[in-house]
Formats: structure tokens, sequence, C-alpha cells
């Protein structure tokens, strides 16, 4: 009998064998193959720093080769960790070291760890709405009940944070973690204001909620140095500051980290088995960054994103205002659309595949639905002409789908 023919597992089996919160997930985006992708939010191919990064590995390798190709333990290169802690104590002016570091495979692994170490059956996690759908599917697979709280322009608000919270304390399923994306919100491009930071983080310290703080995106700052980090105005205690090299450096790196106080860091590398990330890496991140060339790769990243949001921007004015509203971010990769009322994303988006444009639906954006009216546009990827040309054939599909839905009332 052929295998594919096997009954046992067939794909019906497989599906009845799943974990149940495979069935409550999204999709995750993926590049696409159409002519103007504007839907996985990935970095600039010509910047990438391939010679300097050939470089540094080759000096890592030079100067400890066993060291880089073997086993690293789980919490990562100390001399990476260290570098990153001195970075974050001159931000913030508290006392980062090595300690407070733990090196992961990435900014989402870096959130599974977290999860893997605090979430059980059934604990409470509160996040934004919209959100980084990789946290709800990571929450969602290690048994979480999300609790949303609404965002606006301005990202997370303080006062429908602390209704929940405080609805949560009273029914005795008090909230464990939370979790916030204070600058550059994916997908939302809002940038939390300090005033609701340091509310935010109030909040949590009053009811005993751990923060996490996704800054995956930081380093994209596209209108001055970012604002004062939760970690700093929560006194770096009670709280997971997630970082990755994934946007400044390149994402295949797979290198991301987590600050925290060392009584967390070390229960995060405890639930760790795997040996920890590619020691070989870490080396060769650590060899770049002490180099010199990093900072000076960052402003130019800095430049070249400024172009593209300012022009992306400028194209969706043109093409598309009739149709939609939007707030301009002030970094990250992001540009997140509102339609006007009757207008669907998810046949907008049908209709801008038809001519080869690929965005992003918002309803897989929130854990308990809504986002039918919203729509993701990646600005990072494509150059300002070919963003110009994406956003022009957006504008013809919105007004296809507007013209539809007329014809069709």
């Amino acid at each position: 009998m052929p295998q594919d023919a096997d009954p046992a597992f067939s794909a019906a089996a497989i599906e009845a064998l799943l974990a149940p919160a495979v069935g409550r997930l999204e999709p995750p985006t993926s590049l696409s193959p159409l002519p103007y992708d504007l839907n996985a939010g990935v970095p600039d191919r010509p910047s990438l720093p391939a010679a300097e990064l050939q470089a540094a590995l080759e000096r890592a390798l030079a100067a400890d080769a066993a060291g880089a190709l073997t086993y690293g333990g789980q919490q990562g290169y100390e001399p990476l960790r260290a570098w990153i802690g001195e970075r974050q104590s001159a931000e913030t002016g508290l006392e980062v070291t090595s300690a407070h570091v733990t090196l992961t495979t990435g900014s989402a692994h870096a959130i599974d760890n977290i999860a893997a170490t605090f979430i059980g059956e059934g604990d409470v996690v509160v996040v934004g709405a919209p959100t980084y759908p990789g946290a709800i599917r990571t929450f969602l697979a290690r048994g979480a009940s999300i609790i949303d709280v609404p965002q606006d322009d301005h990202g997370l608000i303080p006062s429908a944070l602390a209704r929940v919270l405080d609805t949560r304390r009273m029914t005795g399923r008090q909230a464990k973690l939370l979790y916030v994306q204070a600058n550059y919100d994916n997908p939302s491009g809002a940038t939390l204001p300090v005033e609701r930071r340091a509310a935010i983080a109030s909040l949590a310290r009053q009811h005993g909620v751990l923060l996490v703080e996704d800054d995956a995106y930081t380093g994209i700052d596209l209108d001055g140095p970012p604002l004062t980090s939760l970690y700093e105005l929560a006194g770096g205690r009670g709280i997971m500051r997630v970082g990755t090299f994934s946007k400044t450096i390149a994402t295949g790196l797979r290198v991301g980290y987590i600050t925290a106080q060392p009584e967390i860091i070390r229960q995060l590398v405890f639930m760790r088995f795997d040996n920890g990330s590619p020691p070989i890496l870490h080396r060769m991140v650590h060899e770049y960054v002490r180099s010199g060339a990093y900072d000076p790769h960052v402003r130019r990243l800095q430049e070249i994103y400024r172009e593209r949001r300012d022009a992306s921007a400028a194209a969706l004015r043109e093409f598309c205002e009739p149709y939609i509203t939007f707030q301009v971010p002030s970094g990250g990769f992001f540009h997140w659309l509102r339609l006007r009322p009757g207008l669907d994303a998810k046949a907008v988006v049908a209709a801008a595949k038809e001519r080869g444009v690929a965005v992003t639906p918002g309803t897989g954006y929130y854990s308990t639905g809504g986002g039918e009216d919203r729509i993701r546009l990646v600005f990072s990827a494509l150059p300002p002409a070919d963003l110009h040309e994406a956003i022009r054939r957006l504008g013809e599909a919105m007004e296809a789908v507007a013209n539809t839905s007329i014809g069709g009332a």
C-alpha cells in the first residue's frame, strides 16, 4: 500500500492528534512570491553587512575555533551579554551586567522561553489589541487565557488596562503576565508616550504582574532617539525586556536576548534544555558590534527606512487617502491602515493580490476577533520607486472593492 494511502496517519488523523491551541491560531506571515511584497516585515536586503559579518566570523574562528564550534551553555556567550549590558546601563542608568542578560535564538524564541518559564495552563496573559501575532501564538500554545486591552493611536490605554487588572483581581484569576510593545508596535507602529509607560509600569507593580517589554524594533528610530523604556521606569524589577539583532543586523542571524533581574534570568536559563543558541553566531555578532561598524550601520538603516517611510506615506496620501486613515509611525517597519466604513480588509487584500501586491489583513493581530477594517503595510523591504508603484496598485484595489461594495448595495 502506498505510504500516502495509510489511513492511520492521514491528514485527518494527524489533525485529530493536534494540540487544542493549534486550531485557534492564524497562519504566520511569510514572504510572498508576488512582485510587490508589503507583507513580510523584513529588512532591506542590499544593506545587509555581509562582508563585515564574514570578517567578524573569521576573527571569531581565529580567536577560538573550538569555543565557537562547541556547546556554549544555555545563557550564551558572556562577552556579548556584557556588551549588551553595558549598552543598556548607559541607556537606563541602571546596573545591567552579563548576569542580567540571556541570549536566545531571536526574539520569538525569547518570548517562548518566557512563556515556558512562567505560563501554565489557564494562566491569564494580558496583551494589547492589536498585537504581534507571534506572541499570541506562543501564549496560546502554552495554554494561556489571553485578555485583550484596547489600543489607540498612542498604544496601550492605561485606564483600560487598570479596569482589566482590577476585574481579574476581583474574580480571583489575577493576570500573571502583561505583554507590551512600547516602541513602534507591530502591527500598529504606535509608540507609547512616557506618561503611559509610567502608568503601565505602576499598574503592573501594584498588581504583581510580570511585564514583558518586546523591544524588537528599537534601533529603527526614525524621528530621534527612543523614549524612556518600561525597563528603566520599572527599575529593572519584575520586567523582562526582549531585544534582537534581527532588525538592525540581519534576520538570518536569529540572535536575540532577554534583559531582566538575575533572579528571573536564572529561571529562564533553567527552563532551557537546548545547550544554548549557536555560540558561533554569538561570537561573530560580538566581533561585529565591538569592531565599531555597528553604530554607523544602524544610522545608515535609519536613513534608508526614514526615506521609505516618508515615500510610502506620501504614496498612501496620493493613491489611497479616499479609502483609509493612518498615522505615520516614528520608527519600525509598518503602516497600520484603517479602511473607511464598508470596506473589508480581506477583500482589499484579495484585490491587491490580483494586482501583484501582498499586504496583510488586520484580523491576525487580535486574539479574540477584530481587525476586519485594518491592513498592515510593510515599508522596509522595497525602495521608494517600488513602494510608489505598489501603493498605486493598492489604491486601485481599494477603488475596485469600493465600487463593488457600492454596486452590490
